[in-house]
């Protein structure tokens, strides 16, 4: 139940601010003037600033704290699917789909899953798709001080680097959370920072049917589709990629890696 409430937060953060702020101005305005009204408006007035300052840090399409990569052009029949959190026991299989599908992705690797699982990761590179990093260990960096993001930033990158021989290029920060040092952070580890504009919620298992529709039915050309190989059971993923690729693909629709599709790009 509290995950569930916590996801549903995470999705809907803009109404659960409004809700919030509506209660506290409510209760300021419910109090005594003479008594504790003044504090009541304090604290509405301080959750309306630290939110203004926070939204563009977990608005994944906001660019306010620095450039990050959401969508590609909205021009050209292109999208790209991206896989975060791995790898695991479900990378193999998804990525069987992939070769039998002829597809090609971007998989943004957990840093102490790809120590753990180094054949997955150099299999997902000798196939074609892009590996790219997720940082080294999913913390939510909107809880990290300045070093300790840059320790996670850069212990990502470097577990690629021992596993594959080379640095990424490409970073997502865990839960597509960043503060404006994150991003220079990434970019002075020679990272840029990619998000996505679509989002099926598969990490809530709703079924493969219902991941696959939510793909499909909010789908525009360009755009950067989130999904996920590890963190949990992923099983109906695996399964719900196979449709949206054959039904997409019958839509005319290219799936490409991340950097092939920022070559595109109109942002």
């Amino acid at each position: 139940m509290f995950n569930s409430l916590c996801d549903w937060v995470n999705e809907n953060y803009e109404v659960s601010y409004i809700v919030g702020v509506g209660t506290l101005a409510l209760t300021a305005w419910a109090l005594d003037p003479k008594k504790r009204s003044k504090r009541a408006w304090g604290a509405f007035a301080a959750a309306v600033a630290l939110g203004v300052a926070l939204e563009p840090c977990v608005n994944v399409q906001s660019q306010t704290y620095g450039p990050v990569l959401s969508h590609g052009s909205r021009q050209s029949r292109q999208i790209a699917l991206t896989f975060d959190d791995g790898p695991s026991e479900y990378t193999a299989p998804l990525l069987d789909v992939l070769a039998e599908e002829g597809v090609k992705a971007t998989f943004f690797c957990v840093g102490k899953n790809v120590l753990q699982h180094p054949d997955l990761v150099r299999r997902a590179h000798d196939e074609g798709h892009l590996v790219a990093t997720h940082s080294y260990s999913h913390r939510n960096l909107l809880g990290c001080l300045p070093a300790a993001s840059r320790r996670e930033i850069n212990a990502g990158a470097q577990a690629l680097d021992k596993v594959l021989g080379y640095r990424p290029q490409w970073f997502r920060p865990p839960y597509g959370m960043r503060y404006p040092w994150t991003l220079l952070q990434a970019r002075q580890a020679g990272l840029s920072t990619v998000l996505w504009s679509n989002c099926p919620r598969d990490w809530l298992k709703p079924g493969a049917k219902v991941i696959a529709r939510r793909v499909i039915s909010d789908l525009q050309p360009g755009d950067i589709v989130l999904l996920h190989d590890g963190g949990g059971d992923r099983s109906q993923t695996v399964v719900a990629v196979r449709f949206i690729i054959r039904y997409l693909s019958s839509q005319g629709y290219k799936f490409v890696r991340v950097d092939e599709l920022i070559r595109e790009s109109d942002v």
